[in-house]
């Protein structure tokens, strides 16, 4: 008959010290397996995670092909020949307005998206729907983006409809494919492992999810080269063409529907407010209180400690983005008023909404450098660069990008018309795509890793929503997006920034480290991972470690 699992929470560092020696199985096991100072590394991504990758690098393709001409569409009259192509000629003002309103609802629409999958008809269903309202969209947008659309008058009324239906489709797709990717990977502990090199290392599915999200953000980079297509041939030809680009790319992946329980977390919550708590609201804690016919969810077998705990995990989560729409309102200027400042400085022939290309390749190169090089050296020298502490230096990097397009700004104003070149500006994009690997990156994996597992596409809409509540306020910005006010409008942006980072990380930031659950020993079975290079003279036992959920069944 196998012993019962032994489980002792200590802080990282501290392991060796929690280990008891209650036989001479354990002690062979400890002196075979339990070592102090490994290192922690990520695991191999599943194959299948790149399929998706490529999926996702496909849809985003789509979006920015018909993203990055917009601007000049809207903005510029409709002059063949001209060095800035134009269409609809309505003014940067309106330009950004609708620039905006089209980011929040695409993001807003990820709540529908994820309601729609969980509560409804799964991830696969409501990514096949929300692409063929996708593909409706763009459609309805090439067919009025036309030379003869655009003189017969029907070019406004069609980017209008499309924006409005080519966004409830993003936000299908965007609330599902990022927790359906991260979901192929499902070891919850983390296992010792012997290299081929022979150093034994700490194999941590934290990292490995850390991972991930970093290259499904760098196929999203990639993906998001595409106006590096559509914005020449916008110029070189004509926006219906660049338009029809991405109508031409789409493709998904299956996933299967896990159902969800929006009402009763919903119910969950309610308990917790009346309760005064989350732990409050346990079954556990209202028995001892006397308290738990009074509520008849909590007499569901579903309801229990840990779905309580779950939900309140999620909720943590959604806590952590509440000043993500102050770091968005910096990241959207890249993608409409830098592209005006952009056409008040000397082009030389480049196309003035490419230099917005520069974020995506920047962050090509700058996330395998984090990856490969800068995060091994950190965990190396066991520095522990935290979640919280990459969003905060995320947030002052986006605000010296503000910093620097409030000076640019101020000397297009003194200078001469068109005479600073407009390479110039690359350092704002710059700084704002490293801001992203740092804000974007970490703000999905901590979107996945503490939501419950049924309701990861609804918590990730949420951190997507915070987007669409950045480009609302960016519409109210409007007014200040032209010229005189534009030293000021990127100088308060800068300003905002700056202080929402140091307030996140005042509340956030400084949060001590998260004890690590250690299974001391057990007998193997399928829900265990074994090191089977480490050698072990007492039978198949495996020391587990891991941060929140494993199993001990």
């Amino acid at each position: 008959m196998s012993e019962s699992p032994k489980i002792t929470v200590v802080p990282e560092g501290q392991i060796e010290r929690s280990v008891t020696y209650s036989d001479s199985r354990k002690r062979t096991l400890a002196e075979s397996i339990h070592e102090p100072g490994l290192r922690r590394v990520p695991d191999r991504i599943p194959w299948v995670v790149g399929l998706i990758i490529l999926v996702e690098l496909g849809e985003r393709f789509t979006y920015f092909g018909l993203s990055g001409p917009l601007h000049n569409y809207i903005k510029n009259p409709y002059v063949p020949g001209a060095d800035l192509p134009g269409a609809l000629g309505k003014g940067q003002a309106i330009a950004s307005a609708l620039g905006n309103f089209f980011k929040f609802w695409a993001y807003a629409s990820t709540v529908l998206g994820a309601v729609v999958a969980d509560q409804y008809v799964g991830k696969f269903k409501a990514i096949v729907i929300a692409s063929g309202i996708y593909i409706i969209g763009l459609t309805i947008l090439v067919a009025t983006a036309t030379p003869a659309a655009i003189k017969g008058g029907s070019a406004f009324g069609g980017l209008v409809a499309s924006m409005v239906i080519i966004g409830l489709g993003t936000g299908g797709i965007k609330a599902n494919v990022t927790p359906f990717c991260a979901e192929q990977y499902r070891k919850g502990s983390a296992f010792i492992k012997t290299l081929k090199s022979g150093e034994r290392v700490i194999v941590d599915p934290e990292l490995t999810v850390e991972r991930m999200f970093m290259w499904f953000y760098w196929a999203v980079n990639i993906g998001a080269l595409s106006p590096l297509i559509t914005v020449n041939v916008e110029a070189k030809v004509s926006f219906w063409l660049a338009f029809l680009i991405p109508l031409v790319n789409k493709m998904y992946i299956k996933t299967e529907h896990r159902g969800s329980p929006i009402v009763e977390t919903a119910k969950t919550v309610y308990v917790a407010i009346a309760e005064k708590g989350f732990d409050n609201a346990k079954p556990s804690a209202l028995r001892e209180r006397g308290r738990i016919e009074k509520y008849s969810v909590a007499l569901e077998t579903a309801y229990t400690d840990q779905s309580v705990e779950e939900v309140k995990g999620g909720i943590r989560a959604c806590k952590l983005f509440l000043l993500f729409p102050f770091y968005f309102i910096c990241w959207v200027q890249i993608w409409n008023n830098l592209i005006s400042q952009a056409g008040q400085m000397a082009l030389h022939g480049t196309p003035n909404d490419l230099l917005q290309n520069l974020d995506p390749i920047a962050l090509i190169i700058f996330i395998p450098f984090l990856d490969l090089f800068v995060y091994p050296a950190l965990r190396h020298f066991k520095i522990n660069f935290r979640p919280e502490l990459k969003i905060t230096l995320g947030f002052l990097m986006a605000s010296m990008s503000m910093v620097y397009a409030s000076v640019l700004q101020h000397y297009i104003y003194k200078s001469p018309l068109q005479s600073i070149h407009v390479w110039i500006q690359t350092p704002a994009y710059v700084l704002v795509a490293f801001s992203e690997a740092f804000v974007v990156v970490t703000g999905l994996e901590i979107a996945y890793t503490n939501a419950p597992e049924s309701l990861r596409s609804l918590v990730s809409a949420l951190f997507w929503l915070t987007i669409g509540v950045a480009a609302a306020i960016c519409i109210g910005l409007a007014p200040v997006s032209q010229g005189p006010y534009l030293v000021w409008m990127y100088g308060s942006l800068a300003i905002v920034g700056f202080v929402a980072g140091i307030i996140f990380y005042l509340l956030f930031g400084r949060a001590s480290l998260v004890p690590v659950p250690v299974l001391e020993s057990v007998e193997t079975s399928p829900s265990w991972r074994v090191d089977e290079e480490a050698p072990t003279s007492a039978g198949k036992n495996v020391v587990i470690l891991g941060k929140d959920k494993f199993s001990n069944s």
